[in-house]
């Protein structure tokens, strides 16, 4: 037989579906063609496979046992040509797709990020995808992973929620802080969560508990927001105490405009970061593409759990 080509897969389509039929009459149909035509091609197939597929006639129809073979080779062989299509769309969306990233607020300056790396990484290979990426707080990224409204999220959560998956990814170390002129810094000694409180302090988390002090009275509190950005527009205001992320705050540690207060054991606190994605939503190509890039780029260890995640 000559190499295959289009017009050998074209004739081995129309014996597959002949054959599924039960015959040629029975096949016009689904074929849209005349039984005559039908008769010829199957000629023709034989003559370039050299061998007899089918028994026609008076008697009915039937395969050979050479047209067995044929018919299971042939099944086999469209198996991989869908396969091969599956895989070519698999590399197409990869390659132009759209991504829609989550991200909490101020984590460029954490060195613990490696974020950036993996977007580098990822918009190497991947130059045509878009990444549509939005800042919220944890709790609106977590809602808008449940809703579908964005694929892939990075969050610190208060708690995990049920229907997302949660991978570790880094950590950053939260202090005190205020401005350079607060009061509290004339204390000798170093600061208890009496002390604090005896000043107005910006909170972290309107909804449960998040640091050290969130368990005091909500009227000790003057001020609560879940954005780094404005807790540091309160602290510099010389009027209230917040926790910002060591990182984050030493732009004006080393402008002389922002103090971490020396405080007792206990009152600083370390938020883990993770990369958090939908149970129940089957990522796109470009979307697994960019989680291994993002899981790389930070060691993430949930070898077992991320293989599932990527392969499904």
């Amino acid at each position: 037989m000559k190499p295959i080509d289009d017009i050998d897969i074209r004739l081995l389509r129309l014996f597959l579906v002949i054959a599924d039929s039960g015959g040629f009459s029975a096949a016009q149909y689904q074929l849209n063609m005349h039984q005559s035509s039908i008769s010829k091609k199957m000629s023709d197939l034989e003559t370039r496979l050299g061998m007899t597929l089918c028994q026609r006639g008076r008697a009915g129809f039937s395969l050979t046992s050479d047209g067995l073979k044929v018919y299971e080779i042939s099944k086999e062989l469209f198996h991989h040509i869908h396969e091969f299509q599956d895989q070519i769309n698999d590399i197409r969306s990869v390659s132009s797709g759209s991504i829609n990233l989550g991200l909490t607020d101020n984590l460029a300056t954490n060195k613990n990020c490696h974020i950036q790396n993996a977007i580098s990484s990822f918009c190497r290979t991947y130059s045509k995808v878009n990444i549509n990426t939005k800042i919220y707080d944890t709790s609106l990224i977590e809602k808008n992973l449940l809703q579908n409204n964005i694929d892939i999220g990075v969050t610190s959560p208060e708690f995990f929620k049920s229907g997302l998956k949660y991978f570790y990814l880094f950590d950053e170390q939260q202090f005190l802080y205020c401005s350079s002129s607060h009061p509290v810094l004339s204390l000798k000694n170093k600061a208890t969560v009496d002390d604090i409180l005896s000043h107005p302090v910006v909170d972290r988390g309107l909804a449960h508990n998040v640091t050290p002090l969130s368990n005091a009275s909500d009227d000790l509190y003057k001020s609560k927001t879940t954005s780094m950005e404005a807790t540091a527009h309160m602290i510099l205001s010389g009027y209230f105490i917040g926790y910002l992320p060591e990182h984050y705050a030493r732009i004006w540690v080393e402008r002389g405009e922002m103090v971490k207060i020396n405080t007792v054991d206990g009152l600083e606190y370390k938020p883990n970061f993770y990369l958090t994605i939908n149970d129940k939503c089957d990522l796109s190509c470009a979307a697994k593409a960019l989680v291994t890039a993002i899981t790389d780029a930070h060691g993430v260890n949930n070898v077992s759990e991320l293989e599932k995640l990527i392969e499904s």
